[in-house]
């Protein structure tokens, strides 16, 4: 689901051409997209994060998740900042995909995403990540928080000062955090990002 024709466009002809699709359907709206998934759920739905109408397709993530777990949702966007991560997480996205890659990343992260492998590709210059697949826990409030300051290169020292919060209580948060996020380490974390 995008708003952008061109956009449906360049998708559909892509997967027509390089990917094992059965059938595609396309949506403009998050009304288009409800009724279609109301009618027949998909193997795999790709939206578009925030349209106009606001985070559209974390609406349309929570609907599919609530009649199937089955379905898988990626998050396909131009949207990267650490509360869109938060927010595609919270919805239950199997996937997270920036808008920035090219199409063979893109059909190896749909491909991935339809055989049950979370993919979460934040820019261009990312290196794709593999969630656990028990790693479907959304975050707090405070974790998104963390993660947003993670995201900014923060030390726990500084993030305990930031927040006011004892170092051992953020050094739980951050290990909690990286746990759903299914990173090893904060190292992990940052080399996602690419060089920035």
């Amino acid at each position: 689901m995008d708003d952008q024709p061109l956009v449906r466009y360049a998708l559909r002809t892509l997967l027509e051409s390089r990917a094992d699709v059965q059938s595609i359907i396309e949506a403009g709206s998050e009304q288009e997209a409800l009724r279609s998934c109301a009618k027949d759920l998909p193997d795999v739905v790709i939206t578009e994060l925030f349209l106009a109408g606001g985070a559209v397709g974390a609406r349309i993530c929570q609907y599919v998740k609530a009649k199937s777990e089955e379905v898988k949702v990626m998050v396909y966007t131009s949207a990267s900042a650490p509360s869109a991560v938060a927010v595609a997480m919270n919805a239950g996205a199997d996937s997270f995909v920036h808008k920035s890659i090219g199409c063979a990343e893109l059909i190896e992260a749909i491909e991935r995403t339809k055989s049950g492998q979370r993919t979460w590709i934040l820019r261009a210059a990312s290196l794709p990540f593999q969630a656990r697949p028990d790693s479907t826990a959304a975050l707090t409030p405070r974790e998104e928080e963390i993660l947003e300051l993670l995201l900014h290169r923060w030390s726990n020292a500084e993030i305990a000062q930031e927040l006011r919060l004892a170092k051992q209580t953020v050094k739980n948060y951050v290990s909690r955090v990286l746990q759903k996020l299914g990173f090893a380490s904060r190292r992990d974390l940052l080399r996602s990002l690419g060089s920035r």
